[in-house]
This record gives structure tokens, sequence and C-alpha cells, in this order.
């Protein structure tokens, strides 16, 4: 947010530097202004070379500037729900414009139709967002930049705007724009985050698949939009209605997601691993199998959020949560109980087995290095984890008695000195001498050395 307070009169060199852009680290300042100053000059430069447009080149351009502020019209509450369920950025539907502008308009009026599109969108919906005006503007100038990849693809088949080429070489073509559309945007992005906050791996850009399916989706509307109005312009029209569906069904699985997972980690909230434990139990009696029941608990972790801050600590939980999940099996139940707490039901899982996954959870939160939001600060490392254990059926059939049995086993961990792993004794079977082994003093002993 702004410096100025509301109502304050100051000189606009005194707006100008409050902007928050300017607190942003030096490199990435350079990088976005950089950016947006080449792509302003491109339009320019586009504009001056081409002053001469024809008549349905504006025509064109007028139908996609209209389709786009009457859906944004009709789904402009659907927009505002979708983001302000969004955990950090949300893809909306303006790549369908955005991508059909690449495809049929000239270059000089690429800049100036993204621009209108995008603004109209944020005065819609994007007002209520909470980004950073720079973001915003940034956003929009990556847009442009890869609207004007996808027309040098376009360009790149002798594809004049306005010409509609044969049915395999407008396959071709779409293709082509659509990866150079996509991967512009993505390096753009990347590069930014990566000055922003390095390193950074670039899986971080393409890791949300259903976001990537959604931009795919709205890129093959606007290649088909483009297209329709090369042909029959008037027809493109008939592209909003499924728009608006594809829009609706999106805020439908948002809503989904929302009630089910737990906005940090993306893992199951506490209310949907209840009741998915519940039908795992049902599957283990049925089918005659074992299951094991895992609570996970990190050690100390008040001392990272006085440290380092609330953010901090909600990093080491992302990071806690990745690492469940991929040391976990993907039809494993995995959940995060609260706080720093986390639980899984792991399915045909003897007590052997959860005790020695147990201790390769414990081993893996042992060695993570969770990168520091202060480049200045060290890596957040030396974590640990207590885990404690209950069995199906030896130490209960319900969820809620093997989550008092592993709750109990879970704080013997804790009396013990901590990170370890530590099995149930409650039930008719008791613990391996191998929990034994792993709740030894050494491993207190470890964590102290490497803190």
């Amino acid at each position: 947010m702004s410096r100025i307070r509301r109502g304050q009169r100051v000189s606009l060199a005194a707006r100008v530097a409050s902007w928050e852009l300017w607190s942003t680290p030096r490199a990435l300042r350079a990088y976005v202004l950089g950016i947006e100053a080449a792509v302003v000059l491109a339009a320019a430069i586009l504009l001056v070379l081409k002053p001469w447009l024809s008549g349905s080149d504006l025509g064109r351009f007028g139908l996609l500037l209209l389709m786009a502020m009457g859906f944004e019209e009709i789904s402009s509450r659907i927009a505002q729900l979708r983001a302000k369920l969004a955990i950090y950025s949300h893809v909306d539907m303006t790549s369908v414009w955005t991508f059909a502008a690449a495809v049929v308009l000239p270059a000089a009026l690429i800049a100036p139709l993204c621009a209108l599109v995008l603004f109209n969108a944020w005065l819609r919906h994007g007002r209520q967002s909470g980004i950073r005006p720079y973001r915003n503007v940034f956003a929009g100038t990556v847009v442009i930049c890869a609207s004007y990849a996808g027309r040098a693809a376009v360009t790149g088949f002798a594809v004049p705007a306005g010409a509609l080429p044969s049915s395999v070489g407008a396959v071709l073509t779409m293709l082509a724009a659509l990866v150079c559309y996509f991967t512009v945007n993505a390096a753009v992005v990347y590069t930014a985050i990566y000055l922003s906050v390095r390193p950074v791996p670039f899986r971080s850009v393409l890791n949300n698949w259903q976001d990537m399916s959604l931009e795919a989706a709205t890129l093959c509307l606007g290649g088909l939009t483009g297209l329709i109005l090369l042909q029959q312009p008037l027809l493109a029209l008939l592209v909003v209605p499924p728009m608006f569906v594809l829009q609706r069904s999106v805020l439908t699985k948002q809503l989904e997601v929302a009630a089910t997972t737990d906005a940090k980690t993306g893992l199951l909230n506490a209310a949907t691993w209840h009741h998915v434990a519940g039908q795992e139990l049902v599957r283990a009696e049925r089918e005659q199998h074992s299951a094991a029941l895992l609570i996970i608990d990190m050690d100390n972790f008040k001392l990272i959020n006085d440290s380092y801050g609330h953010l901090a600590g909600d990093d080491v939980l992302r990071a806690v949560a990745e690492c469940l999940v991929e040391e976990l099996r993907g039809y494993d139940s995995i959940g995060r109980f609260g706080g720093e707490e986390f639980v899984a039901v792991l399915s045909a899982v003897d007590e052997l087995a959860a005790l020695t996954i147990s201790e390769r959870i414990r081993r893996r939160i042992f060695e993570l290095q969770v990168p520091n939001r202060d480049p200045e600060l060290p890596d957040l490392g030396g974590l640990s984890a207590s885990i404690g254990i209950a069995c199906y059926p030896e130490h209960g059939t319900e969820v809620e008695v093997l989550l008092h049995a592993a709750d109990s086993a879970l704080y013997a961990a804790k009396r013990g000195g901590r990170n370890r792993v530590q099995m149930s004794v409650t039930g008719t079977v008791a613990a391996p001498a191998l929990a034994q082994d792993i709740a030894s003093p050494a491993w207190a002993d470890a964590r102290r050395s490497a803190t």
C-alpha cells in the first residue's frame, strides 16, 4: 500500500516516491521497469510504423473488446468470488481475448487491446484483490509480451493478420502461437520471482496443474475465437456461453477445495481428514488389512514464529507438508490437524512398516532447509518433529480411539526428548524394539548439535 494517507495533498513527486515498487530488491526493480519500458517503446514503434489500419482490423478489434467487456459484466460476481478464494493468484479468463488478439490482429493493435481488456477486468473485480498496483501493471506487461510472442509465431508461419491458413496450417500455427505465448509468459514471471526470492526452482511456476489446465483451456478458446473471427466474426459470440460455464465450474471446484483443504498447506483440513480416515478404517475392516495412524508434531515451533515471524513459520509448515506428500503414497490421507500438527492414515501398513516410514519422515524433516524470506538471514534448518503412531486394529478400530492412542505416543516422544518416533503401547500389541532404538536420546543430541 502507498504511504500517502487518504485525503492528504501531496505533490506528484511525493506520490511517485511512495510507490512500493521502490522497496523491492534493486535487481527486481530494474527488471520490472526494463520490461515495462520495452513494451511501451515497442507499442509506440508499432503504431508509428503502421499508422493505417483496415476496416476489418478495426472491426475485429472492436468485436473482441465488446465481447471481453460483456463477458466481464455478466461474470463479474463469479470472478470476484474466485479472486477471494485464491490463496496467491488465480488464472482469469482474459487470455481468451488476448490470445485471440495475437492470432488475428496486427501487432500495432495488440497492446491497446490487451491494455483495455485487462484494465476493464481490474475495474470489475481486481480492485478488491489487494494485489499491489505495480504487480498489476507488471502482470499486464507480461500479457502483452506473451501476446507479441504469439503474434510473432503466427507471422513466422507467413500468416498475415486477417488471413486464414489451411486446416493443417491452422493447427500448426495455433500450436506454435500457444507454445510461444505460454513460454514467454512463464519465463518472464519466473525471472521476476527469481529476482524477488531466490533461489526458486522453475517447477514452482508450474506446480499448480489445475491452473495450468485452465490456462491451456482459455488459450484454446482464444485460438478458436481468433479462427472464427477470421471466417464468421459474429459466430465468435457463441464462445461466451461456454466461457461462462467454465468460469462457474472453476468456482465450484475452488469452493470444494476451500471447504476440504487447509489454506496454508494444501492438505486436507481436520474435518475432511477425519471423515476420510473413517472411510479408510471401514475399508480396512471390509478388506481385512491393517492400517496406521500418524500424528506428526513440530518441535519447538513457537521459537520459529517468535524468532523469524509467522510468515516464516507458514513457510516451514508448507515445506513440511510438501515433505509428507513426497514421502507418503498418493493414496495415503494426509491432513493438517491445527497449529503445527499433521496427521496421516496409511493403508495396508503394519507396525514395523509404520515405524520405518515414520522414521524416514522424521529424518527428512530434520534435513529440511527452508529458504528465509530475508535473504540476509540464514535458511531455516535444524527442524525436528515428534511422531506418534497407532495401528489398526491392534490399538483401536475407531478414528477417535486411534487418535487418542497416537496422541499418547506423541506426548511420550515429547517427554522423552523430542525428535523421536514412538509407537503406542496401548492395546494388545506393544511397540517393537525398533521404537526404542529410534527413541534414543542420541536424536535429541543430534538436534542440539545441528542447531
